[in-house]
């Protein structure tokens, strides 16, 4: 990740700092551990009243893995965010 926003940084024009760049490497980071433990994407889904949906693992679908991509995306976003804006 670091060396594509290396290669973004000298090819386009985007203004970013380096105290930008550390903490949406960090967020990045940390996000993508602590959801990838799978316990929280179990705990966010049974108290946020979709505890079947945790549950699901038919039709090619898998609750678990669904939810624990639209975190990892929303990170990803976050990450972004931050990369460019601070």
């Amino acid at each position: 990740m670091a060396v594509v926003l290396g290669l973004a940084w000298a090819v386009l024009p985007l203004q970013m700092s380096w105290v930008g760049l550390a903490a949406g490497l960090v967020v990045s980071a940390v996000t993508h551990a602590f959801f990838d433990r799978r316990w929280p994407v179990r705990w966010l889904l049974q108290h946020t009243g979709s505890p079947d949906f945790a549950e699901l693992r038919a039709a090619g679908l898998n609750g678990m893995y669904l939810t624990d991509q639209a975190l990892h995306q929303t990170a990803l976003l976050v990450s972004a965010l931050l990369i460019t804006l601070v």
